[in-house]
Order: structure tokens, then C-alpha cells, then sequence
């Protein structure tokens, strides 16, 4: 049996392939339009994946997506709980349009409607981490920002039965107030490690007791937000939050490249402290509710390392387990094993738990050779370049590791890293100033051998996704301050030969050079950019930065040659993509912001530009090969924003799409591109649309 779990659109828009309860693959979107925490409304990964993997999409069984919108009239109940007049009939006008959406996205791109399965967001998470576990018995513990009705699940696994035993309704969610403190620090969307890292400088005390007038948590874990710290009417939104909470709580919202101050510190310590506290007491409900020795821990809320780690030093639970794609991206995976599991005509056994996180693409080590090329560079195949990369590391240099298929999730945790020896004084910064261009007051993670994890840490069990913070011991807090926080912790990642063999040999022979079996563990990005896909983009930041040398597969790089090397930009790649070479630009009174139309004048110098008001502008369609509009807004309201969809933008490409005959593309303010025939087709049963999706002729290879 054939399943492709879907978390299909928006954040977090991932693809997992189970063929007879067996992961094919699991590919985020983000490694593909190379934009961090985009909001995707495109399906192209997708069908190219499927392609890749020889799998035709009339072979697929089912496919599952991970909101049910059969849980809408439960959302405009809860709405009308916090809602009333007019705010309440917008917002249940936008409910009606929006979680539909999600399904009609596949149906639109050729599956069929009785093919699609909607299945409930927390139970995709819950299913993720269960069913890939090597438990028949363990209690389950989802926390996010929301589903469909729900902002967490605290659930019992037993064999292959999921029984939920308690859920946080909406609007009420630890995952919006943690991102609502992450806002007031003047951070963007997904950056809620800045705000858990800088918690540890910071003293939760003097915000606290303040704070939890807002959200007071009962002795299990339970709780409501306070109704009059919000202005009637308001939804709970993070922005909401923000606003009328915490600039009460705090005082004013930091400004874009205001210095970080004790103010800040303590604000973050206070939300990181209640956090922690919630996490905790539902923690410890659990084990009386369910007497399981072992805890699953997923959604967004679970990438709070320091939180997983109090759980496990709390000694509850035999093993804590968290999930390596715990956000919205798991719920993919998620939702494919519980197809797998739980429906159809009968109920099928175990075949397959995680052992790994390695389900993402293969390097392209074919064509490492033509990418070094472009770069000036030249590097050598090396008949062990283990013990090269290790003695590299011995010396104090800094090496990009780029190996087989890519992890899952936002942790590099061997295939796709940027590694240094974390005794060398300064090696902290160098990679700070020098590679990835970040503040230099958050941590780097450690890379161990499992079999040396508690000679340098307290802590002994599996930690293999970077995901628990474990207190480093008091001797060697010192010798492995490169990867230690200010409170003395580290988030670790243990390693062993079954897991990845070649990383697992690397510490080994860096420990047989130095006599100490941890690396410090970055990811393979610069700032702002995801996890390297390709061997040119790992190329790129190799020579665009300090890096001293660079490992993919068996190839070595340690002659930089001088090249001016372009930094990473999203636009870099998706502008690329835009076909032919005249493009005509449609402009209103919304303009490309300069730094983006120079990237799109640089790949198509041949651009022009034109004013999408001007009634002339229909004689000019059919001299290009396709029309650009830049829409100030992220991918994802392309679908989910009705008035979009009704708007003059939208109006005016179906017009070029129907009398001349060229396709128009949608930029997202993130320099993601987006055919516009495929975003209007997913309501075309609405608002009809002149052409049919490009994925139609996906379908159509394989009939």
C-alpha cells in the first residue's frame, strides 16, 4: 500500500512517501524553494519528488492531510465563546474559506476527492511520534500554536490504539504566547530559539508572577488565558498577545537592532519559566493518568530543548523521546503512518520505527565536479576522508560535512553540518562572525559519541535529534565552553554506528587524535537560509565564508581558491526558475522592493517593466514569455486570503492567463515564486479559472 502524508501548504509544508508502512522518503519544502519558515501555497516539490522516486501519482492509495475541516462548526463554537457581532462573522467567514483549503489544495492538483484523507492536526503529531517509536506503550505529550480546535493533545499510546485523554482548546496556546514573547523581542516568525537561548541570561522571577496572571497553570498542567489583559474582540493572535499583554507586562516592544537589555533577558527567562512550568505538570499528569515508563513529546512546542530537558532530569519517565520533526513538517510523516495504522479493513502490525532522521534527498555527489567549477574550486576524491576530515578538525580547522540523505526536521545532525573542534579558544566566534553570521551570546550544539555520553554530560539515554538539553558535568564545563550555554547546558546529540556510521567513525577518530568524543554540531546554512540541498549551495557558502574545508561524500576541499561568490539569497534560486528571457514585470501601486527586483534584473536582464493599470498593457502580453506580480504578502494567503482571491491582481492574471496565453507568476515578499494558474485553480469551482493547473501534466505522464 502506497500513502503520501501531506502537510501540503503554508508553514512547515512537507511530502512523506510510506510505501507498506515504510518511509520512501520525507522532503521539506523549505530545502527546495530555499525559503526558512516560507509559507508555501506550491506542490511542485511534490510531483518532482514522486518523479524522482519512480512513483506515479495515480499509484497512491491515500493521502493525508493534517486539518479536518469536519472540526469547523467545533472552531465557530470556540470562536463565539471569545467573539461576538461583527468580528465574529468575519472571522467565521474566514474559517469557512480557510479550512477547507488544505483538502482542496490536493484535490485541485488531480487527487481524488475519495483518496484524500483529513485527519485531525494533533493526532498527525501524536501519530508521528508514536508510531514511529519502538514503544507499544507510551504516554504522548503534543503542544503547538493550534490545529483545528485544539493547541495541544496529551495522549496514551497502546498497541496500535491512540486514546486521547486531554486536550487545551482554543484560543488558549502555550505555542502563541511563547511566539507572541518572541515577537515583543523584535523577532520574525520561527526564531523562538533566540528567545529560549537568551532566557538563560535572563531572571524569570521579576516578570513571572506578572505573567501568570495572564496564563495561571493549574497543578496539571491546565490552562486559560486571562480575558481582561485583551481588548473585547480579540482573538489571541501572537500579534494580539503582543500588543495587549505584554507591552503591559514588559513595557514597550524592542525595536529592530536595539540592543538587547536586562529587559529583555528577563522577559524571556519569565515565558521560557512558565513554559518549562506547563510542560512539567502535563508531563506529570500524564504519568499518573497512563503509568507509562516511556514520553513522546512533539509539535512546535517540543523544539524547546531546555523544557525537554527538565522533563527528563525531573526523572518521571524511564525515556523521553522528542520527536526530530516536531513541528508542523512531522505532521506528514505523521499522518502517513496513521493511515498506515489505523485505517482501512484491518489493523496492520509494526513494520518500521525511526532510527534515524536521514529520510530527507541525497547529495548530489554526481555533480560536485561541474559545482566547483563554477566557484573556481578544486577539490580531490580521498580514499578516507574520515580520517582527513578528522585530523582537519584536530588542527583547529572548520569543516563543512556533507554526506548521503539530509535530516528531517530543523537540527543538522551529521549530513548536513558545519563542524569544529570544540576545544580550540574561539572557535565559537570564528563560526559566529565567520560562517553563519549570528549573535555571538547563543549556544552550538555538541555531536557525541552515545558510548561517551555520560562521561561528559548527565545524562544516559538516546539523545539522537539534538532536541533535550542535558547539563554538562561540572569538570569539563570548561574545556567544552564552545558548546556549553551560560547556564552550563548543552543541547546534545548522541551518536552511534547504527544510526550513521560515517559521522560515528569521524568522532571516533577525532577522539583517537584529541582523546575527547564530542564535535561542536552547526547547521549547514548561513543566516536566514535552511539546511544546504545541493552540493553548489554547500560550494557557495563554502567560498562566500571562512569556512577552512568542506567534505561532501568523498570529496575534499582545502585550497579555497579566490572567487566572489554571490550570498545567499532565496530570490537567487527561485528567479532562476522564471521561464524564457522576457519577462514583463506588472507593477500598481505595491512595488518589488529594490534589493529583490535587483536580483530578478540580474537573471533577466531583459526584464520590462509595466503598469498593470494601463489598459495598453494587453497589447504587450504576447511579446514575453511569461508576466511577474509581486504581491506584498507570503505565499500562503494566495489561497487562504478570500479578498485576494477576488482581487484586482488575481483578475488581472486570469485576463493574461486566458487572452494571451502566457503564464503569470506570484512573488511572495520572501522571494518565493508561484504559478498563478495553480493558486487560482484550487478555488476554480468559486472563481472560475482559464487554465487547469500545472500539475496536470504530472498526471498526465504516467496515463
Amino acid at each position: 500500500m502506497i500513502i503520501l502524508g501531506t502537510k501540503p501548504v503554508q508553514h512547515d509544508a512537507c511530502f512523506a512517501l510510506l510505501k507498506d508502512g515504510e518511509p520512501v522518503f520525507v522532503y521539506e519544502q523549505e530545502r527546495f524553494n530555499r525559503v526558512k519558515h516560507g509559507m508555501s501555497s506550491d506542490l511542485s516539490t511534490l510531483f518532482e519528488a514522486l518523479r524522482e522516486h519512480s512513483v506515479d501519482p495515480g499509484q497512491i492509495d491515500l493521502v493525508t492531510q493534517c486539518i479536518d475541516p469536519a472540526r469547523l462548526d467545533e472552531r465557530k463554537r470556540q470562536t463565539r465563546g471569545f467573539l461576538d457581532g461583527p468580528a465574529a462573522e468575519e472571522t467565521e467567514r474566514h474559517l469557512d474559506w480557510r479550512l477547507p483549503t488544505w483538502r482542496r489544495s490536493l484535490i485541485a492538483a488531480g487527487f481524488p476527492a475519495d483518496r484524500v484523507v483529513d485527519i485531525r492536526h494533533h493526532l498527525c503529531h501524536a501519530a508521528g511520534v508514536y508510531y514511529a517509536s519502538p514503544f507499544q506503550d507510551a504516554a504522548i505529550l503534543s503542544v503547538d500554536g493550534s490545529g483545528e480546535t485544539e493547541t495541544a493533545m496529551l495522549a496514551h499510546g497502546s498497541g496500535n490504539d491512540i486514546r486521547t485523554l486531554r486536550t487545551t482548546p482554543h484560543p488558549q496556546s502555550l505555542g502563541h504566547l511563547y511566539q507572541a514573547v518572541t515577537f515583543w523581542l523584535g523577532w520574525g516568525f520561527g526564531e523562538e530559539g533566540k528567545t529560549m537561548a537568551l532566557a538563560g541570561y535572563g531572571d524569570p522571577d521579576r516578570f513571572r508572577k506578572r505573567l501568570e496572571e495572564f496564563v495561571p497553570v493549574a497543578e496539571d498542567g491546565s490552562f486559560a488565558f486571562t480575558p481582561g489583559f485583551v481588548r473585547p474582540g480579540s482573538r489571541y493572535t501572537s500579534e494580539e498577545i503582543k500588543d495587549e499583554v505584554l507591552t503591559g507586562v514588559f513595557g514597550p516592544p524592542r525595536r529592530a537592532g536595539e540592543p538587547l537589555s536586562s529587559v529583555h533577558q528577563d522577559a524571556a527567562a519569565a515565558v521560557q519559566a512558565v513554559c518549562e512550568d506547563i510542560m512539567l505538570r502535563s508531563a506529570r499528569f500524564l504519568k499518573e493518568r497512563t503509568g507509562s515508563r516511556n514520553l513522546l513529546v512533539t509539535g512546535g512546542v517540543a523544539l524547546n530543548s531546555v523544557s525537554n530537558g527538565v522533563i527528563m532530569r525531573s526523572g518521571l519517565f524511564d525515556r523521553v523521546v522528542v520527536y526530530p520533526q516536531a513541528n508542523d513538517s512531522g505532521t506528514a510523516l505523521g499522518g502517513a503512518l496513521y493511515a498506515h495504522h489505523r485505517l482501512g479493513d484491518r489493523e496492520r502490525r509494526r513494520v518500521w520505527f525511526m532510527e534515524h532522521a536521514y529520510w530527507g534527498r541525497h547529495i548530489d555527489t554526481e555533480n560536485v565536479e561541474k559545482a566547483a567549477a563554477t566557484f573556481g574550486q578544486q577539490g580531490s576524491r580521498v580514499s578516507d576522508v574520515v580520517r582527513a576530515a578528522a585530523r582537519l578538525l584536530a588542527d583547529g580547522r572548520t569543516v563543512g560535512w556533507v554526506q548521503g540523505r539530509s535530516e528531517i526536521g530543523p537540527r543538522s545532525l551529521g549530513n548536513r553540518s558545519i563542524l569544529g573542534n570544540p576545544l580550540v579558544d574561539g572557535i565559537k566566534q570564528r563560526i559566529n562572525d565567520g560562517i553563519k553570521h549570528r549573535e555571538n551570546w547563543r549556544p552550538f550544539a555538541p555531536s557525541v559519541l552515545r558510548e561517551d555520553l555520560s562521561t561528559y554530560f548527565e545524562a544516559d539515554q538516546d539523545l539522537p535529534y539534538m532536541t533535550v538539553v542535558a547539563e554538562i558535568r561540572p569538570q569539563w564545563r570548561t574545556r567544552l565552553a564552545s558548546i556549553g550555554h551560560v547556564d552550563g547546558t548543552a543541547r546534545v546529540q548522541t551518536v552511534t554506528e547504527r544510526s550513521n556510521p560515517r559521522f560515528h567513525a569521524l568522532l571516533k577518530a577525532f577522539k583517537e587524535l584529541t582523546g575527547v568524543g564530542v564535535l561542536l554540531n552547526t547547521s549547514f546554512n548561513d543566516r536566514g537560509e535552511p539546511l544546504v540541498q545541493t552540493s553548489e549551495q554547500a560550494l557557495r557558502l563554502y567560498t562566500s565564508s571562512e569556512m577552512d574545508a568542506l567534505c561532501i561524500g568523498d570529496w575534499l576541499f582545502t585550497d579555497k581558491r579566490t572567487f566572489a561568490a554571490r550570498p545567499f539569497a532565496p530570490c537567487t534560486d527561485n528567479f532562476a526558475k522564471l521561464p524564457g528571457s522576457r519577462l514583463l514585470l506588472l507593477e500598481d501601486r505595491t512595488r518589488m522592493p529594490a534589493e529583490m527586483r535587483a536580483h530578478l534584473l540580474r537573471l533577466h536582464p531583459g526584464l520590462v517593466v509595466a503598469d498593470a493599470a494601463q489598459d495598453d498593457v494587453a497589447d504587450l502580453r504576447a511579446e514575453y514569455d511569461a508576466a511577474v506580480r509581486y504581491v506584498d504578502r507570503t505565499a500562503d494567503a494566495f489561497i487562504f486570503d478570500r479578498s485576494l482571491y477576488f482581487s484586482a491582481t488575481a483578475e488581472t492574471s486570469r485576463q493574461i492567463m486566458r487572452e494571451a496565453g502566457i503564464p503569470v507568476y506570484w512573488i511572495d515578499r520572501r522571494g518565493d515564486v508561484v504559478p498563478a494558474r495553480d493558486v487560482l485553480y484550487v478555488h476554480h469551482d468559486t472563481v472560475d479559472c482559464p487554465v487547469p493547473s500545472s500539475y496536470e501534466g504530472y498526471w498526465n505522464r504516467g496515463r
